[in-house]
């Protein structure tokens, strides 16, 4: 815990061993950011931290991913971590309550389920006909698949933003402890960019909707400035506190200001250190990954049928992204240097769209039937 503990894992970046698992995370990243300014437009957050979000969750969450091999397709291969796949667990990234609709609060998928969303259905691992009962079954396989698990993630935190929104509303609906400043946040981070967005979702994730961090984190999104957004990004709010809730946000953020080159707390909340390290993307690998990452999952095809997204559709898309950006096809860029880092992004972000266009399909679309 920062500044109540000490580090227990380490991860050697030398040899490129977890690169392309960076990368798969990455690309959920700019992923779950698409997703969330496809259903509340003009929306804005802090990128590095957002995009970042799944792979530090991943960091913290799986506290044994330095075993991980990029040879195998497993996010963690340890027969000693499998507990993580046991009943209810959700995988490496330990999304616990993944079977549950959001917004209806039981187990029958009602529209906000994972495995309402398209994209998701067809390698979630059960069906619609068992989706009521899957939070009595172990996680399936695929929630450990680098490719996937990470994009699973951002839909699960994309659906946490979505039932933020809608519960409690409508018909019969009622005030939930963090409404009306959540809904009022969202209006202020419009025009506040390099806000605390991602926060607010990790909070929900970790410490849950109904904890007293989610109402206060909202009320503070809710009139924040510039100057709010100093000082929850200061990491003395939590340093040294033993509330794993409270430390939750900050540690997710810890991990990638390692991997940014940001300047971290080491001895205490002031005492700051700029790591050197150093994570090379390669845009041709970048682009395998892409390709590999959405060939995982699905849309509807000519037939009203569920299909897998082709490698070579995926591949167009990101080629013509990249040269939208102007970048060469077989460059490096630097994740930790951020001109380069917005260069991944931008080229990620190019790609999606790309890609939703091509496939005649918004990647939050969702649906009632087995497809």
């Amino acid at each position: 815990m920062l500044g109540a503990g000490t580090a227990q894992d380490t991860l050697t970046l030398d040899g490129d061993n977890y690169t392309d698992l960076f990368m798969s995370n990455i690309i959920a990243g700019v992923m779950t950011g698409h997703l969330v300014q496809t259903y509340y437009p003009g929306i804005q957050f802090n990128k590095d931290f957002l995009y970042g979000s799944i792979l530090g969750q991943l960091l913290q969450e799986n506290i044994e991913t330095g075993l991980y091999k990029a040879t195998g397709d497993l996010i963690d291969p340890s027969a000693d971590q499998q507990a993580v796949m046991g009943q209810g667990q959700g995988g490496p990234y330990q999304i616990n309550n993944y079977a549950a609709d959001m917004v209806s609060g039981g187990y029958a998928p009602a529209g906000h389920s994972l495995i309402n969303y398209v994209a998701l259905q067809k390698n979630i691992g059960y069906s619609m006909a068992d989706a009521a009962t899957q939070y009595t079954k172990v996680t399936p396989p695929s929630f450990n698949n680098k490719y996937y698990g990470p994009m699973l993630t951002g839909y699960f935190h994309y659906n946490d933003f979505v039932a933020l929104v809608e519960t409690g509303k409508g018909t019969g609906g009622w005030t939930t402890p963090w409404q009306p400043a959540f809904d009022q946040a969202l209006v202020t981070f419009k025009t506040l960019p390099n806000n605390f967005f991602d926060v607010l979702l990790n909070v929900a994730y970790n410490q849950g909707f109904y904890g007293p961090l989610m109402s206060s984190y909202s009320k503070l999104g809710a009139t924040a400035t510039a100057s709010t957004v100093t000082t929850v990004n200061d990491f003395s709010s939590v340093w040294g506190k033993t509330d794993t809730y409270a430390q939750y946000p900050y540690q997710v953020r810890y991990y990638l200001d390692q991997l940014y080159g940001n300047p971290i707390p080491t001895t205490s909340a002031t005492t700051l250190v700029t790591p050197n390290n150093h994570v090379a993307f390669n845009l041709t690998q970048l682009q395998t990954v892409f390709a590999n990452v959405f060939g995982t999952l699905s849309y509807v095809d000519s037939t009203g049928k569920a299909a897998f997204i082709p490698a070579a559709t995926s591949r167009a898309a990101f080629d013509t992204a990249r040269a939208q950006v102007s970048v060469p096809a077989d460059a490096t860029l630097d994740l930790s240097k951020a001109s380069d880092r917005a260069q991944i992004f931008s080229i990620l972000e190019g790609a999606i769209n790309n890609l939703e266009t091509t496939l005649g399909q918004k990647f939050n679309a969702t649906t009632l039937s087995q497809l």
